[in-house]
């Protein structure tokens, strides 16, 4: 396992990929803050709020799109092939693609919205330790949420395989997902259900830090990426390869 992680991680951080859309999320980033900071009002705090929900936006077209390349390429470059081959186990194989590919989502997001927030911080009249605590922990489990609704692409493109059809269905499923979650947070019967689920944390977790959702948050989407997994390596370990 220690060999095909580290065989991974080399792979997935040094493609053209992992830099070319880590260099546009955090250039988008930059714009929405510097758009955000122009507001007379804006503070630290609800600065990094911004700087979340617009990351949540942009991630759900970025992710799409780069979760096919992560997950269903592998697939078309035969590297999943050839770490079978090589006799890894097939759930060895899901497990380091996914701490690879959620990774790379950690990253994106710290590199955008953290320093991003920072600067933020730096420009705006903020005091207080409490909200800098508040800050980090919101932050890390925006992180955690995030990965476990997009997590679903590992699933998808295990299905599908093909890199071209893997993006389409992994950016339609991801924007149907979120655009079904935006008409239905402004209701309040559906907070009940919402809130319940990694996609409704994604907004949720923005505007409620309570020690309740947080905790919340945190079991749905540990929730979230077990049942994923569980489907994926379901419809992973006896499927015959190419």
């Amino acid at each position: 396992m220690k060999n095909l992680l580290n065989w991974e991680l080399k792979h997935t951080f040094r493609s053209k990929s992992f830099f070319g859309f880590g260099i546009i999320f955090i250039i988008v980033g930059l714009i929405s803050m510097i758009q955000s900071l122009s507001e007379d009002s804006i503070t630290g705090y609800t600065l990094f709020l911004e700087n979340c929900a617009n990351a949540n936006s942009f991630l759900v077209l970025v992710i799409g799109i780069y979760s096919g390349i992560h997950f269903a390429g592998a697939f078309d470059e035969r590297r999943i092939q050839a770490a079978i081959m090589a006799g890894n186990s097939r759930l060895n194989i899901l497990l380091s693609k996914l701490l690879s590919y959620s990774l790379v989502i950690a990253v994106y997001l710290i590199l955008s919205v953290g320093i991003n927030s920072l600067i933020g911080f730096l420009l705006t009249k903020e005091v207080g330790i409490d909200t800098f605590i508040t800050v980090i922990i919101q932050g890390l489990v925006f992180i955690l949420v995030e990965i476990s609704f997009t997590s679903i692409c590992l699933l998808t493109s295990t299905i599908v395989k093909k890199l071209g059809t893997s993006i389409t269905v992994n950016l339609i499923t991801l924007l149907t997902l979120n655009m079904i979650m935006q008409s239905l947070i402004v209701k309040t019967w559906a907070l009940k259900f919402l809130k319940f689920t990694p996609v409704g944390q994604t907004m949720m977790i923005i505007g409620d830090a309570s020690t309740k959702n947080i905790t919340t948050a945190i079991i749905v989407s540990i929730l979230g990426l077990l049942v994923v997994i569980l489907l994926t390596y379901m419809k992973f370990r006896k499927e015959e390869l190419k």
